[in-house]
């Protein structure tokens, strides 16, 4: 479900005005979560790091209604509910497309990602799908084998993506912490700064939650 959102009403008119006649309006930052409690817990519990981590990071998209934003047919909707279409590496460690299907609870959500875990794996392309592309995702990737400081993303400026993508780099031991960068991009027609603080302090609640 969707709610078209009352344009001339918006409180964000101005600012979706202003930045959707750039060629790129697409903002980024990358920041760092503490995973040490979401680690221990995934080891303790016998469920995956990366399952766990996706699942708090996709609940906390779901509260934050500006990451519920997107441009349809020249609107603005706000969607109720938010997937995850996220990349999965192959037998041959490329990477093809997914989509997984929000759950509240994580033990549901993780039977998800085993599915397309196994249908991924012995994959050749990249098996983009019509789930793959729809808009009421978040476009996720992981990169656990390095850190990073920055991160771009290839874009056709041709197609209007309204879509934010997260990705999550290598965890690294700092003392007794688990310390792991994430990058979030967003349309800033739809999504500020603040919001993204806001999605950062909600995941760090939820990763720290037992």
């Amino acid at each position: 479900m969707k709610k078209v959102i009352d344009f001339e009403n918006w409180n964000r008119k101005e600012h979706f005005e202003w930045f959707n006649t750039f060629d790129e309006p697409f903002f980024g930052i990358v920041s760092e979560v503490d995973c040490s409690i979401a680690y221990e817990k995934s080891k303790k519990e016998n469920i995956s790091f990366f399952h766990n981590y996706l699942h708090k990071s996709l609940v906390a998209v779901n509260l934050i209604k500006e990451f519920r934003y997107r441009i349809e047919d020249n609107n603005i909707v706000c969607f109720d509910k938010i997937h995850a279409s996220t990349t999965l590496n192959n037998m041959d460690n490329l990477y093809s497309m997914s989509f997984i299907e929000y759950h509240k609870n994580l033990i549901e959500f993780s039977k998800t990602v085993k599915i397309e875990e196994e249908r991924v794996k012995n994959l050749k392309g990249l098996s983009v799908t019509s789930n793959t592309i729809r808009i009421d995702t978040i476009h996720y990737s992981s990169v656990p084998w390095f850190k990073f400081t920055g991160l771009t993303h290839a874009r056709n400026f041709k197609y209007k993506d309204s879509v934010p993508k997260i990705t999550f780099g290598k965890f690294d031991k700092i003392g007794s912490k688990k310390i792991m960068n994430i990058a979030i991009n967003g349309h800033h027609g739809l999504i500020d700064g603040y919001h993204v603080g806001e999605y950062l302090k909600t995941f760090q609640e939820l990763l720290n939650s037992e």
